[in-house]
C-alpha cells in the first residue's frame, strides 16, 4: 500500500498530495514544523508541541485561526497512525506553512499544514549502548533572534553542521553562538554535569527551545538530588572538565556523549534520568 499522509485535514496518498511547485516553504521557508514521538496511537507531550507551534506562528505573523485547535490536531495525528497501524512507536511530523502566492511578501497569512508519520524501532526511550563522539562545528554561528527558539524551514545550519558531522566521522556536532558559547547539537539540546550539578545553555543563548528539554528540565527540579544551573553557553573548557555530557530530542529522549575531543565521560546521571523520563511518560498512558 502507497505511504499516506494528512493534508489540511485530509487523507492523501504521498503521490497525490495537492501542493504546489509554487508553495512558500519550497520558495523562501516560509514555514514551521514540529516533530513528535508517538507511542502507539497516542503523540507524546503534545501539549507542549502546540504550544510551541503556537509562539512560533506568532512569531512569523502566521494566522492561528487557520490551524486547527489542539484537540482537533491532536485527533488528526491519531487518524493517520491508526490508518497506518502503527502499533509501537513513530515519529510524526507537522509541517506548517503559509498558503497563497507573494514574492518576500505574502499575500495571505493562513497556513496549510502537513502531517507525515514513519516508524521508530523502540516503543520507549532508550539510551544509547555506545556513547557519541562530537565536536564542534564553527564555521557558522548562531544567535539568539525571534525565530531561535523554533524550528523552521531554514535548516541549512543545521545541513552543513551534519556534512561536517559525516565528513570527520563524528556522531554529532555542537553548535556556537555569537559569543563563542557552545549552545546545543545538530538536532538535540546539551547538557552537562558536574558534581550532581546539571548545565544546559538558556534559550537566549540561541538554542532551540527543545520539548524533551523542558520535559528533562522539570524531572531535574523534581529530584531532590541534582541541581539545575541555566548559563549562556558552554566553554569549550566547561565540557572538557565535566564529568558527563548528555543531548536531549523529542524523538531519541536522552543520547549520552562518550568522548568530545580527547575527554571521555561517564554516564550515570543519563540513565537515571532516562529511567525517570520513562516512569514519568509512560506509566499514565
Amino acid at each position: 500500500m502507497e505511504n499516506v499522509v494528512i493534508y489540511n485535514g485530509h487523507l492523501y496518498p504521498v503521490s497525490k498530495v495537492p501542493i504546489s511547485y509554487d508553495n512558500r516553504a519550497f520558495k523562501y521557508g516560509d514555514s514551521i514544523f514540529e516533530t513528535v514521538r508517538c507511542y502507539a496511537h497516542y503523540p507524546l507531550h503534545f501539549a507542549l508541541h502546540y504550544k510551541r507551534m503556537i509562539k512560533a506562528m506568532l512569531r512569523l505573523h502566521m494566522d492561528i485561526a487557520s490551524l486547527p485547535r489542539e484537540e482537533m490536531l491532536l485527533d488528526l495525528v491519531v487518524k493517520l497512525l491508526q490508518n497506518k497501524k502503527a502499533f509501537s512507536a513513530s515519529r510524526v511530523r507537522i509541517e506548517l506553512f503559509r498558503s497563497g502566492g507573494g514574492l518576500y511578501t505574502p499575500q495571505q497569512n493562513k497556513i496549510n499544514f502537513l502531517i507525515e508519520s514513519s516508524e521508530i524501532p523502540n516503543a520507549k526511550y532508550e539510551l544509547n549502548d555506545k556513547g557519541l563522539f562530537v565536536d564542534v562545528y564553527g564555521e557558522m554561528m548562531k544567535e539568539y533572534n525571534p525565530v531561535s527558539f523554533f524550528k523552521n524551514g531554514n535548516s541549512l545550519h543545521y545541513i552543513l553542521a551534519a556534512i561536517h558531522k559525516q565528513n570527520k566521522d563524528l556522531n554529532d556536532c555542537f553548535l556556537v553562538n555569537q559569543q563563542g558559547k557552545i549552545i546545543e547539537a545538530i538536532s538535540s539540546n546539551l547538557f552537562w554535569v558536574k558534581k550532581k550539578v546539571i548545565y544546559t545553555p538558556s534559550v537566549y543563548s540561541g538554542c532551540v527551545a527543545g520539548i524533551m528539554r523542558q520535559v528533562i528540565i522539570d524531572l531535574i527540579k523534581q529530584n531532590n538530588e541534582l541541581n539545575l544551573v541555566e548559563l549562556q553557553g558552554a566553554s569549550n573548557d566547561e565540557l572538557l572538565n565535566a564529568d558527563e555530557i548528555f543531548l536531549t530530542n523529542a524523538i531519541q529522549g536522552i543520547q549520552w556523549v562518550v568522548g568530545y575531543r580527547e575527554k571521555r565521560y561517564f554516564n550515570h546521571t543519563a540513565k537515571k534520568i532516562i529511567q525517570s523520563l520513562n516512569t514519568f511518560t509512560f506509566e499514565h498512558l
